[in-house]
């Protein structure tokens, strides 16, 4: 829940931008109203949208539409807390508890109104159900309701039968492709040497003589498919330009045959660049793992909407893989926590169904091993991207020729890199430095376990550190940032770190009036050498002077003695 500081520094916005721009799923501002009941029914329906969502919180005393924080802070006035929080409970099925406080600001009061996430269905008093759907508040319909529940863990739509089918609706070739996955993928002879009958009822993809949805999607006949499940598509679109595609392949077949007409997509499309160095094999470097894309298209399927009428998208570029699943993310997971957030099943049976035979690990469901595997072939990380309706993953094409040398060269020597240590190492290559804070948005950890691991990155010897506690930064080793960055741009980073040092030493010393060179070294991550050469420098611009010999020597500022 979002606190008082930060919705204060969001009003600081007003001027320049209208309150709706401010808005999210879980923050909506609104007018303040004279007339008591238009009051309270407007907030009964909103309270009621929020907790049939996420929860949030609503700004009563801000106008919409004007473009000034003077213009756009009415402020509340005459207004009873213990009144509005009684309106909404009682004005509520089920009863919701807000928590209503102040924030005195100079152009008036605002009331934030703290919204729980509930347990939904809520309606009004009224029978006015409403559910938040990003920035606003929409009809609570039975459709929608049904996605709501399938979104909570409530209601798994794969799990569910489909009325009047049976296994005739099935495909026996993609049976017997069944049965060949789980004795190779799974490894589960006892599963694979039982009868067709016996392996689709152990697997829940019948139930009492009929299929359930997850039958269909893995072994249903297309014309089966097309009838009772019209919304299943994984359309591939090869793009020649930004715009324009030259190539396009339709799959509404079972997935398991979609799976492998996929790997003959890839295969045709896959670009292998080889790469050798003195001392070294062959190394092959391909635009596309179809390990990788496996995890994704897996990952597609088995985590869409399948409500929604809408297909999975699979778009080759020149630089990079997207792959579009309809259906935003399950509970609280996002971009930034999908490394490491515990999973979240919308279609929990056929999550199990591809777990138990082999083409998915359900603890996390594969994206760590797309991230190992692109960072092992020298390639940036992929990029998740959602909102209520749609989530993109990008897979970049393009390899790092040298992180690729470098890490196989360590592997030669025993070295193994584990996900964090590759992914710090690739977050290196592409930025100046890391300190605790930018470490952990990249690892998607806490602070103090980004923390621990720089430091394992320095005790291995491939980085060093600038600076003491929570403010030390890590940079490569400069042999190692030349090797993977460049000269060029190791260089002239270290021209600005050496300015950067320059400029507080100069403070440091107006402050302490003396430094020593192991003083220096402690804040500024130096060695002696490099020490000795920056106060010379110095020396010679004829802005410190040095004093003292051997272990007392140190500088003092030009004019003091």
């Amino acid at each position: 829940m979002r606190t008082k500081e930060e919705i204060r520094s969001l009003l600081k916005r007003l001027d320049g931008e209208p309150a709706d721009a401010l808005e999210a799923e879980d923050l909506e501002f609104k007018p303040w109203e004279t007339d008591v009941k238009s009051l309270h029914r407007t907030l009964r329906e909103m309270v009621v949208c929020f907790a049939n969502a996420r929860g949030g919180i609503i700004v009563l005393g801000v106008k919409d539409g004007v473009r000034t924080r003077l213009d756009a802070i009415q402020g509340v006035e005459h207004y009873d807390i213990s009144g509005l929080r009684r309106a909404v409970y009682d004005g509520t099925d089920p009863h919701i508890l807000v928590e209503i406080e102040q924030l005195k600001e100079p152009e008036g009061t605002l009331l934030l109104v703290h919204v729980p996430k509930g347990m939904p269905p809520h309606t009004t008093t009224d029978g006015v159900a409403k559910i938040r759907i990003g920035k606003e508040c929409k009809p609570l319909t039975g459709r929608t309701f049904a996605q709501l529940l399938a979104s909570g863990g409530q209601r798994d739509p794969t799990a569910e039968v489909i009325p009047g089918t049976s296994e005739k609706d099935l495909d026996s070739v993609e049976i017997v492709q069944l049965r060949k996955t789980i004795e190779f993928e799974a490894r589960n002879m006892e599963l694979a040497r039982q009868g067709d009958h016996a392996i689709l009822d152990s697997l829940g993809l019948i139930q009492n003589e009929e299929v359930t949805l997850a039958g269909f999607l893995l072994l249903g006949k297309p014309d089966a498919i097309r009838h009772h499940v019209p919304q299943h598509e994984v359309t591939f679109l090869r793009f020649r330009q930004a715009t324009h595609y030259d190539q396009r392949k339709d799959f509404r077949g079972p997935l398991l045959s979609v799976l492998r007409e996929m790997e003959q997509l890839i295969s045709v499309n896959n670009r292998i660049r080889t790469i050798q160095k003195k001392g070294f094999i062959q190394l092959e470097l391909p635009d596309l793992s179809w390990e990788v894309t496996r995890e994704a298209v897996l990952n597609a399927v088995t985590h869409r909407d399948y409500f929604l009428r809408q297909g999975i998208q699979v778009k080759l570029y020149e630089d990079r893989l997207e792959v579009v699943s309809p259906g935003g993310f399950m509970g609280d997971i996002s971009p930034e926590n999908i490394l490491r957030h515990p999973p979240i099943h919308r279609n929990e049976l056929l999550a199990r169904v591809f777990q138990t035979i082999g083409l998915v690990n359900r603890v996390g469901l594969g994206v760590d091993r797309i991230y190992k595997e692109l960072l092992r072939l020298g390639k940036n990380m992929p990029k998740f991207t959602a909102d209520e309706s749609h989530v993109q993953l990008v897979i970049p094409l393009i390899s790092h020729e040298e992180f690729v040398l470098f890490i196989t060269e360590e592997e030669r020597k025993g070295r193994r890199f584990d996900l964090d240590e590759l992914i710090l190492m690739r977050s290196f290559v592409r930025t100046t430095s890391l300190d605790r804070w930018s470490a952990a948005a990249a690892l998607q950890l806490s602070e103090e376990e980004a923390a621990e691991r720089l430091v394992r990155m320095r005790e291995a010897g491939y980085v060093i550190v600038r600076g003491r506690g929570r403010g030390a930064s890590y940079e490569l080793r400069r042999d190692l940032s030349v090797r993977l960055r460049g000269r060029a741009s190791t260089d002239a980073e270290l021209l600005l770190d050496k300015e950067a040092v320059k400029l507080r030493l100069l403070t440091l010393l107006r402050e302490r009036g003396r430094l020593t060179n192991a003083e220096i070294r402690r804040f500024s991550g130096f060695g002696r050498v490099q020490v000795y050469r920056l106060v010379k420098d110095l020396e010679a611009e004829g802005k410190i002077r040095f004093a003292g010999k051997g272990r007392a020597a140190h500088i003092l500022p030009v004019g003091r003695e």
